[in-house]
């Protein structure tokens, strides 16, 4: 194992030039295809990973004697995964499956042991580095903690369609440290969106209705509603006519029941690579916590209008 490649991941950058390569000498490099597991839920716990190349998502079995899989991360090229195998070796508390080819390192409980023996300062710089990106994992998690829990009281408390929708977005762009977002809605009488919820945008009334017409980049995103990070607006998007709002980088995430487009959540970045697929997964997660309480919030709306709507005709 080439010493450089190691200093891509973001655990080992501290290291010197002599730990990195006694490092080097305790790997093992391990190539995974698309959906290929690198250990399952309930393994032994004998070694930590680095990935070099690709993706790789680490997820639990919803029940313990369920095949339904709930996503936990997606790490990517730099991260480690499966580090507490070194410390107590218990049996893996969750799995990981490779997302797309994935190049990846594997230091085993052994090797580490020996590498430690050899020079105790190659040992404890891992050690350090796990520390390091683990407390930044905590903030991380925390953070999705608080949006969860934010947006499932607002489906138990919310008393209206509105108050909902701004907590959805309000939490996911704060998360996702996003420099604008908008919530739309799928318009109940036409094809039409209806821009429900916004955050740090300003738009013209040209722009909104463009917006309410799925013009610029929402036409695709409609047509083809799936959950995407464009990394970059103009490499993506370079078609669409530009609607005057746009930035660098955006994250799209649907909102759907049972195959039904409700809306379309949409976060904007300034910069390049603004948002990552925790982001993306946050708001997938977010999605689809709420999607059905959106819908029966709708279906409420509609049939107040229809009452308002009676009520006139009778005093008409």
């Amino acid at each position: 194992m080439n010493p450089e490649e190691l200093k891509h991941i973001a655990a080992l950058q501290a290291m010197d030039d002599d730990a990195l390569a006694r490092v080097a000498t305790a790997l093992e490099e391990k190539n995974y295809v698309d959906g290929q597991t690198v250990f399952s839920e309930g393994d032994p716990g004998d070694s930590m990973y680095f990935i070099v190349n690709g993706c790789v998502r680490i997820e639990k079995r919803a029940q313990a004697t369920s095949t339904v899989h709930k996503v936990l991360t997606v790490l990517e090229a730099g991260d480690y995964f499966g580090e507490m195998a070194l410390l107590d070796q218990k049996p893996r508390s969750a799995s990981a499956v490779a997302t797309g080819g994935a190049r990846i390192l594997r230091l085993s409980k052994a090797a580490f042991d020996q590498m430690q023996a050899k020079s105790s300062a190659a040992g404890m710089s891992v050690l350090f580095a796990m520390i390091r990106t683990s407390s930044e994992r905590i903030r991380r998690l925390s953070t999705q903690l608080v949006v969860y829990d934010e947006v499932g009281k607002a489906i138990g408390e919310s008393r209206d369609l509105q108050t909902l929708l701004d907590v959805i977005l309000q939490q996911l762009s704060s998360a996702s440290s996003a420099d604008w977002g908008m919530l739309l809605l799928r318009s109940q009488f036409s094809e039409g969106l209806e821009l429900r919820s916004q955050s740090n945008l300003t738009l013209t009334s040209a722009q909104r209705e463009a917006i309410t017409k799925g013009q610029g980049f929402l036409g695709p995103a409609l047509q083809n509603p799936q959950d995407q990070l464009v990394a970059s607006f103009e490499e993506t998007f370079k078609s669409c006519a530009r609607l005057g709002f746009e930035t660098a980088s955006l994250l799209l995430s649907p909102i759907t029941v049972e195959g039904q487009l409700l809306g379309l959540i949409v976060l904007g970045g300034n910069e390049r690579d603004h948002f990552d697929l925790n982001a993306l997964h946050l708001a997938r997660g977010v999605a689809r916590q709420a999607a059905q309480a959106i819908l029966n919030a709708r279906h409420r709306e509609e049939e107040q209008a229809r009452s308002r709507h009676s009520r006139q005709f009778v005093r008409f």
